[in-house]
């Protein structure tokens, strides 16, 4: 069955069931089944990628990850930036706002960008997709750019997705299984909105005013607070504080600083939503969890936490509460919520901002808008 969205043809939501399409296809059909990058080209073509366009696309982008040098004006920027007390968002908006980093060029010059088979400026937006993580690292790292072990480190034969893995954690990943439950969590963040979530809505604005694709997605990234995006590293934070006081027995002490929470009407991030009773995603991923036998006491924290919030208040976990539980069970720390959450979902907004491109600037013909507000126009009884 082919879903309806609503002023896209990319991804949005239906409530009858809560579920998540993109490009007509179920979410959860992608979790677990596409690479990051192989959901990256689906979302940008409606299509799977050739295991050769797969590879040539993993190659550009992880290329982009790592192509950042010392002397790069990107760097000093958001040095200076993060020097002045901004947020991890205002400063890579920041870095965002250079024209082009010294890479750029050169980067997309070394590949053969047709054979990948996307839209002719699908490229140039996958470029900041690559670039993004390095941003973040710079951002919410207050050392140096990163050393020589890191920059040895992303190169040589790692993809996209161990190259993003190892500036969040310093590592590689340990086994197949790290890979597999990292690379779910990226896919199940990427898209299935459509233009509903802040992050994706603002860049679609943006684009209407025919400002370049990296301005965009500046703009997409001015959308990241608490209650959207933000939301996961907070959810990390309060998981954190509860493992840092348990000594042993895990439910007792959650349920203790649970029941505090509540008594202060203090939010608990990561549960509820906004739109849907229950995030469909967070089912699968928990099934996916199950069947690779994850464990940590992060996941633990999480089960608890979702079983008490139902039993007292009736809501289910969101896609930020079971981020979190994963991101913490990899070794990562909590700003990495945030960073994460944004690197995923700016594939969203290079595809919203690619369709966008093509509709009239602001998103409407005159007689489309003036047929809008029919009698309410001006002058009009």
């Amino acid at each position: 069955m082919e879903y309806r969205y609503h002023g896209t043809d990319i991804d949005g939501p239906t409530l009858n069931p809560e579920e998540l399409y993109v490009r007509n296809r179920n979410l959860n059909d992608l979790i677990g089944n596409l690479t990051f990058t192989g959901a990256i080209y689906h979302l940008l073509t409606g299509k799977d990628p050739t295991p050769f366009q797969e590879q040539l696309l993993d190659r550009y982008i992880a290329s982009v990850l790592s192509s950042l040098t010392e002397d790069d004006a990107v760097i000093e920027v958001i040095k200076t930036v993060v020097a002045s007390g901004a947020t991890y968002s205002q400063t890579i908006i920041a870095g965002l706002m250079v024209d082009k980093t010294n890479s750029f060029e050169q980067t997309i010059a070394e590949f053969d960008l047709e054979a990948i088979g996307l839209a002719r400026a699908s490229p140039i937006g996958l470029y900041y997709v690559g670039l993004i993580p390095s941003l973040m690292v710079i951002a919410l790292e207050s050392n140096p750019w990163i050393s020589d072990a890191k920059i040895v480190n992303l190169t040589g034969d790692k993809d996209y997705i161990e190259a993003v893995f190892t500036l969040c954690t310093n590592r590689n990943f340990s086994n197949s299984t790290e890979r597999k439950i990292f690379n779910d969590i990226m896919v199940s963040l990427h898209a299935g909105w459509g233009f509903l979530a802040p992050s994706v809505m603002l860049p679609r604005v943006a684009t209407s005013t025919r400002v370049p694709i990296h301005q965009a997605i500046a703009a997409g990234f001015t959308g990241a607070g608490p209650s959207h995006v933000g939301a996961c590293e907070k959810a990390m934070e309060f998981f954190t504080a509860i493992h840092k006081q348990c000594s042993g027995d895990i439910e007792a002490v959650a349920i203790e600083m649970l029941s505090e929470r509540l008594a202060k009407k203090e939010k608990i991030h990561g549960f509820g939503h906004p739109m849907f009773k229950v995030d469909s995603r967070n089912p699968r991923l928990r099934s996916i969890i199950s069947e690779i036998d994850l464990r940590s006491e992060f996941v633990q924290i999480y089960d608890i936490t979702a079983q008490f919030l139902n039993e007292k208040l009736g809501i289910y976990p969101n896609i930020d509460s079971i981020s979190a539980a994963v991101f913490l069970s990899l070794g990562m720390r909590p700003p990495y919520g945030t960073g994460l959450f944004l690197c995923s979902r700016t594939s969203a907004m290079v595809a919203h901002i690619l369709e966008q491109k093509d509709k009239p600037p602001f998103g409407a013909t005159s007689e489309e808008i003036r047929k809008w507000f029919g009698p309410f126009a001006v002058g009009v009884k």
